[in-house]
Order: C-alpha cells, then sequence, then structure tokens
C-alpha cells in the first residue's frame, strides 16, 4: 500500500476513535493519531528543518533547525551575510551574534535560555505527554480563525502551562498561547500553526505564525523541507572553538 494511503488509513482509524472525543487525554491521543501515531513519533530521534524566517522589518532570511532526543537544539541563520548560531545542549546554552559585533561565542541568557529549553521537544508536548510527566485537561470548545477548536489547558512537568488549541475536526493543532520572557517580564504570545504536510508518514506543518503582545507585527516562519534521524553529532550542539 502507497505511504499516502497508509497514512490516511491511519488518520482515518484514529479520528474515527476518537471522533467524539469527551476528555483530555481522550483529545490529546486523538492528536497523536492524527500526526501519525505515537509509534511512529518514538521513532523520531532527530529532526532537520530547513527554511526562511520573518526577523523584522519585513526581512526573512534563510535558516536552518536542528533537534535532537533528549533535549537538543541548534538554530542557524543567514543575516546580512554572517551566519548567527544558537545553540541547547539539554542543560547549557551558547550564541554566537557577529551581526551584532560580537564575534566570539557568549553563553545565553537566564530569558534566552527559558526560551531554548522551551523549543527542544521535537515532538511537541502531547506525544508521550503521560511519559513526560505533563498533565491535560479540557477547558471546552472556542473559535479560532474561523474554526471550531477543542481549548486544552497542558501543564508540563516543569509547571509551566500553555493552552493548546486542536481542530475539533482533525484534532491537529491551530494555535497555542504561551509566553516570551524579556525585558524582565513576561508577555504573552500565540503561535498558529498551518500548512500541514506528510513527512515519512507524519503530518508536520510548514507555516508558523507568533503574535507577541505588543509588539508591531507578526513573524513567520515557512518551513521547505524536513529531514528525519538525520545524524546529528553531539558536538554540533556544543561551542565551537573560538
Amino acid at each position: 500500500m502507497p505511504r499516502g494511503a497508509v497514512l490516511g488509513l491511519a488518520v482515518a482509524l484514529g479520528l474515527a476513535a476518537t471522533a467524539h472525543a469527551q476528555t483530555a487525554e481522550q483529545a490529546a491521543d486523538a492528536n497523536v493519531a492524527a500526526r501519525g501515531g505515537l509509534e511512529a513519533w518514538r521513532a523520531v530521534q532527530s529532526m532537520t528543518m530547513i527554511g526562511l524566517m520573518d526577523v523584522g522589518k519585513g526581512m526573512q532570511v534563510p535558516f536552518t533547525l536542528q533537534l535532537k532526543r533528549p533535549r537538543k537544539m541548534r538554530l542557524d541563520f543567514l543575516f546580512d551575510g554572517q551566519l548567527v548560531m544558537q545553540a541547547y545542549d539539554g542543560t547549557q546554552g551558547w550564541k554566537r551574534q557577529p551581526h551584532l559585533g560580537r564575534a566570539g561565542v557568549e553563553p545565553l541568557s537566564e530569558e534566552e535560555m527559558e526560551s531554548a529549553a522551551g523549543q527542544t521537544d521535537l515532538d511537541g508536548p502531547l506525544v508521550d505527554f503521560r511519559a513526560k510527566g505533563h498533565q491535560v485537561e479540557l477547558l471546552g470548545h472556542e473559535e479560532v480563525e474561523g474554526r471550531d477548536t477543542l481549548k486544552l489547558a497542558v501543564t508540563l512537568a516543569a509547571g509551566t502551562t500553555r493552552h493548546l488549541y486542536l481542530d475539533a475536526e482533525t484534532f491537529l493543532e491551530v494555535k497555542v498561547d504561551g509566553t516570551r520572557r524579556g525585558g524582565g517580564k513576561d508577555r504573552p504570545m500565540e503561535t498558529f500553526f498551518r500548512d500541514y504536510r506528510p513527512v515519512e508518514g507524519l503530518l508536520i506543518p510548514h507555516t508558523l505564525e507568533s503574535r507577541l503582545e505588543g509588539a508591531p507585527s507578526s513573524h513567520k516562519l515557512v518551513i521547505e523541507s524536513v529531514e528525519l534521524n538525520p545524524e546529528l553529532p553531539d558536538a554540533l550542539f556544543t561551542p565551537p572553538a573560538s
């Protein structure tokens, strides 16, 4: 059976089994089934995404995002012809910002560490949420961009709570509410997930749009390609030699 047919069958079965999800756990399980299934996501140990992202004032720059279990992340992007890096190895983080006149490697600030630590979960908070120690609560229905959604409160094992909105028909993520710390305070931020495409049997959004409260405009991240289980040495996530 072609891969596309297998994916379609898996999604259909997952939705049929949970079409009338009444509890938060049922809704979370339906989301995982719709995105390709728990075992398929467990098999993903690393991921590379390549695309374009907004950096303000209408500018888009090419980026590469590399993720590796358990909690490693590295983001590289070109700005004004210079390579900017930011990475987190699960415990410590570092950055190199030559576009700001800083040629050397610097540790991430406390605020940047919090942000990086929240972006290292390559499969999202609902995949294996029980094993991760997350708690989910169904808060009811809410309309998001004209679509009926199930609103979940997801409390991470670390104690942070996010609101996640699942399409009531497909169970795919539509939006997540969170915060971004800056200037010593938390600011509300919402991120929208769009343009889901199949990648080796998984459904992955290829456009993310974030809106930070008080910011003059939103920021988009457009993913052009996704590679699952690439070989990513641990050295990628450690600071480079000066």
